[in-house]
């Protein structure tokens, strides 16, 4: 991925691209969603009649404005990378208080947990609806809590993370990946420095961008000279609602940790 030649770089980003869509196309996500309005109606009248006099569209009304947190209006987050902490005990308290991170009050934020180096750091895409101070103490963390026994880690061996700092219901993703919290999530990554990643969020694992990404969910993420194996696998709220995606999870789950 970090070739100079266009040609080589666009190549890599439409093989990468193309291993996502066809991960999460797996995963039971295939179809695409719009915010503009369309007169479907209206074409397929056109189009049985197209003799008929054509009467003058409506301008299209202003797009909805997103629920979620947005970008920041003044400058990219990563304009000021110089404060972002450089060590993991200062980064809880960052999280928390950090005016950039969203442009809603600082309340409801829930905070990572667990200790640097460890076997394995789980990303989810927010916190559960019912965090407070401990982020996946609710359903979604029982889940976790039944994985991280069947993979044999010790109790709370496991660092969490969410991709955003407090539970945001329809959040502008696009938004924030243009305002830089794939680089901030990417940095949350180098300071908790992992020997492996599980990205439990499409959308978590769109902003982690990560350097190298196959077809079967797994790849691996560039954090300065190492390369950290990743797997993506389905959100804790789906595989707790479908035996068969726990299964194929703990499938690839298997030939994963054989093969990094």
């Amino acid at each position: 991925m970090n070739s100079d030649r266009p040609d080589l770089r666009a190549h890599e980003l439409r093989t990468m691209y193309d291993a996502l869509d066809a991960f999460w196309q797996d995963a039971g996500v295939d179809m695409a969603f719009a915010d503009e309005p369309r007169d479907w109606l209206a074409e397929a009248e056109e189009k049985a009649n197209p003799s008929a006099p054509t009467i003058p569209k409506m301008p299209p009304p202003p797009p909805p404005k997103p629920l979620g947190p947005t970008a920041p209006e003044q400058e990219r987050l990563e304009d000021k990378k110089d404060g972002w902490p450089h060590r993991l005990d200062d980064f809880a308290g960052w999280w928390l208080s950090d005016a950039s991170l969203d442009n809603a009050p600082a309340v409801r934020r829930v905070p990572p947990r667990g200790a640097s180096r460890p076997p394995l750091m789980v990303i989810v895409a927010e916190p559960e609806e019912t965090d407070r101070d401990l982020l996946l103490s609710g359903p979604d963390g029982q889940l976790m809590d039944a994985i991280e026994r069947a993979m044999g880690y010790e109790p709370q061996a496991i660092y969490r993370a969410s991709a955003l700092p407090r539970r945001t219901p329809a959040a502008d993703w696009e938004g924030l990946a243009a305002a830089g919290m794939g680089a901030v999530l990417r940095h949350h990554v180098s300071l908790v420095a992992p020997e492996r990643l599980l990205v439990l969020s499409r959308e978590a694992l769109t902003l982690l961008s990560p350097d190298e990404f196959a077809r079967d969910g797994t790849g691996f993420l560039g954090v300065g000279e190492r390369q950290i194996p990743l797997i993506a696998a389905y959100p804790l709220d789906q595989m707790a609602a479908r035996t068969g995606y726990k299964r194929i999870f703990w499938q690839r789950w298997l030939a994963f940790i054989s093969d990094s």
